[in-house]
């Protein structure tokens, strides 16, 4: 029999809040507040009351926003509040339930107080800071890759305004000598009008490479410079504007290294790290953005709950003719875990890996498994790898 509890419906600036003693059966009417200290100090107030008056305890059950629950998830940390918080779609499942379905904010408070009552539902903990760390420097990593995406889009489509042909030339455009280069010499022009030797010093001085080598490529500018047919003249606004990207593009990557650099250092403080990279094919890249994503795998009761979480278990629909086999995946889960598992399981295809998960991707297709379907239960498998290691506390063998 469960106890009492206080809803919210969390929106952005303000909350509606209501108390219950069991389902249908609540304790107080809808009251609106703001989400500030004065706003959730209500919740105090009739926690209080329901010690005094009930002799009993309660849980606050909330959905998630995303962003806009996390002030009132603080709060309820730092005052000791049980809580728990529940998926947008459960709620919406259970009020679409009613045979007439009503959403309003007052109303959402019984959908999500009928949701504590009708369902298992997980009691948060608060959660080790050192995971919720972790995992925002995974996201903000994540966004920095985006941001990197757009910048090496615009450096492409500048470089084949000015330089057009150079990437044939040179494979690693992103590297330090070809960015050395080009943040010296934005316009062939510049390079028509430089002798060989004062080409080769200033790449000897900006790179690593010894005075001979460093000859030979500036032979191979000039050579290239005295045949290009520039996009623009180099007054143009565009050779402006192509440094620019050319400096906040490295500042981007050096930036996005010491990112990466900090999610992995912290990552390697948790037991878990070693688990999951003893993996073969999985670096300390994948190992650490892998482990931000899971966080504490002790909040899993098995390995199928970490497959539902991550949005890979098999949808199971069975009606009449209607088998309910060969569906698609639910997709309801992290979906940046998903992407990181995918990369994962790609590496260790298309670098033969010997190991047992290849071996059951090869072991699907030859059943007759799409190449798709067969890399998702291999996902599924790495999955249950991933729980057993960090849940038995052993390497891979």
């Amino acid at each position: 029999m469960k106890g009492f509890c206080i809803s919210l419906d969390v929106s952005k600036g303000t909350s509606f809040y209501q108390g219950f003693k069991a389902i249908d059966e609540p304790i107080t009417k809808p009251k609106k507040i703001e989400n500030n200290l004065e706003g959730f100090n209500e919740l105090l107030k009739l926690r209080e009351k329901i010690r005094k008056e009930y002799k009993a305890e309660c849980v606050v059950v909330f959905e998630s926003t995303g962003v806009y629950h996390r002030p009132l998830q603080t709060y309820l940390d730092e005052h000791d509040f049980k809580y728990t918080i529940i998926s947008p779609l459960l709620s919406a499942k259970v009020r679409k339930s009613d045979i007439r379905a009503t959403k309003t904010d007052a109303k959402d408070c019984a959908s999500i107080a009928k949701v504590f009552y009708l369902k298992e539902l997980r009691i948060y903990s608060k959660i080790d800071e050192i995971y919720s760390d972790l995992k925002e420097k995974s996201r903000y990593y994540n966004f920095l890759v985006e941001e990197m995406k757009r910048w090496k889009i615009e450096f492409r489509r500048l470089l084949d305004i000015i330089y057009p042909g150079f990437d044939k030339i040179y494979d690693d455009l992103y590297g330090d000598y070809i960015q050395s280069i080009l943040m010296g010499y934005s316009h062939p022009e510049l390079i028509r009008k430089r002798r060989l030797d004062t080409i080769a010093k200033f790449l000897e001085k900006h790179t690593c490479h010894k005075e001979a080598y460093c000859i030979r490529q500036a032979q191979a500018l000039k050579e290239y410079a005295e045949n290009c047919a520039s996009g623009c003249s180099s007054k143009s606004y565009l050779v402006n504007q192509f440094d620019i990207v050319i400096h906040n593009l490295n500042a981007q990557i050096k930036h996005l290294d010491n990112v990466l650099e900090e999610i992995v250092e912290l990552a390697k403080t948790l037991p878990n790290y070693d688990f999951i990279k003893s993996i073969p094919g999985i670096g300390d890249n994948l190992a650490a953005r892998i482990l931000a994503e899971i966080g504490d795998i002790k909040r899993f009761n098995n390995a199928s709950q970490l497959v539902a979480y991550t949005g890979i278990d098999p949808q199971i629909y069975q009606s009449g003719q209607i088998s309910g086999l060969h569906l698609k995946i639910s997709k309801k889960g992290n979906k940046k875990l998903r992407c990181l598992l995918y990369l994962a399981i790609t590496c260790m295809i298309k670098t033969s890996r010997d190991i047992v998960i290849v071996d059951f991707y090869k072991k699907k297709k030859a059943d007759g498994l799409a190449s798709r379907s067969a890399l998702v239960a291999s996902m599924n498998k790495l999955v249950r790898i991933i729980y057993s290691l960090c849940k038995n506390g052993s390497l891979f063998k």
